[in-house]
């Protein structure tokens, strides 16, 4: 069960970190009713290593380690999903009153978050389009751009390329990307590509929001320079025996982001770190959530 989770997530047939965390805490809920204390925290081990980047997981997994049973395991990793789905709804409802009453939004990769967003702003009656790009080698954008297709919400799809450019053409009013990071100087990490396209709205004078459920604060490297970022198999972009590089996430600095949309609310960048720890003491302040 372990394994076949890790390989999920690894291969990205999970994808999004939000998802990868429920998909992690669901596994070991479920592993915890019949495996032994000791063979649980190994496999809450594993699957904290599938995605290292990715702080929700990483934030909800580790607190599962200080449990003292199986069964203390199970149910806190149910209260921890009951609570990230509650926090993701008002994501979602904060989100979406912040989109236009009309407009166009560019988004990049996928995002369960802002998917949900944007279809939630469209149902409010929001007459909105949505610019996507394809986010190579693995092509999450194509994700992004199907989904609101089936939820009636207009889209337009680009190439990683043409971002700039989409965002001329297309007179895009607002920038909303997801997160898998937050940092304690305010910046994020998010799929590779996203840097590129906050240069491009800073550029054109459109103001970028990004999105999350606070939970995704990396507390442990405090600062974005401090984070190794992950590179995946080189063979994803080009099976050829030349120097290939295929970093996965990249870093987008505070002063490129107008807020970071939380289930808190709104937070400029500069007081997320304080506003996250005033609101989840326990978590962040020790090691108990």
């Amino acid at each position: 069960m372990i394994e076949e989770a890790y390989q999920k997530i690894k291969s990205l047939e999970v994808q999004g970190a939000t998802n990868v965390a429920l998909f992690s805490l669901e596994t070991i809920k479920e592993y915890a009713r019949s495996a032994d204390i000791d063979e649980v925290r190994a496999g809450i081990n594993r699957l904290m290593s599938a995605r290292p980047t990715e702080p929700l997981a990483r934030n909800t997994l580790g607190y599962l380690l200080s449990m003292n049973s199986p069964s203390e395991v199970s149910r806190e990793a149910e209260a921890l999903i009951k609570r990230i789905k509650e926090a993701m709804e008002r994501v979602v409802e904060i989100g979406a009153n912040l989109v236009p009453s009309e407009g166009v939004v560019q988004t990049i990769c996928h995002s369960s978050t802002v998917v949900k967003i944007l279809v939630r702003a469209r149902d409010m009656g929001k007459n909105i389009r949505v610019v996507s790009t394809e986010t190579r080698p693995r092509y999450q954008g194509r994700k992004t751009a199907w989904e609101l297709y089936q939820n009636n919400v207009p889209v337009t799809f680009y190439v990683d390329s043409a971002m700039l450019l989409a965002m001329k053409k297309e007179k895009v009013d607002m920038v909303l990307v997801g997160l898998d990071a937050i940092f304690a100087d305010g910046s994020i990490a998010n799929k590779i590509g996203t840097g590129l396209l906050a240069l491009a709205a800073e550029s054109r004078g459109v103001p970028f929001y990004a999105t999350g459920l606070a939970l995704k604060l990396d507390y442990q490297s405090k600062f974005a320079n401090s984070v190794e970022i992950e590179e995946r198999d080189p063979r994803e972009i080009w099976d050829y025996p030349i120097d290939v590089r295929n970093p996965a996430f990249e870093i987008v600095p505070a002063k490129r982001i107008k807020g970071i949309v939380t289930e808190l609310g709104i937070l400029p960048p500069g007081i997320v770190l304080v506003e996250i720890a005033k609101n989840y003491p326990k978590m962040f302040r020790s090691s108990q959530f």
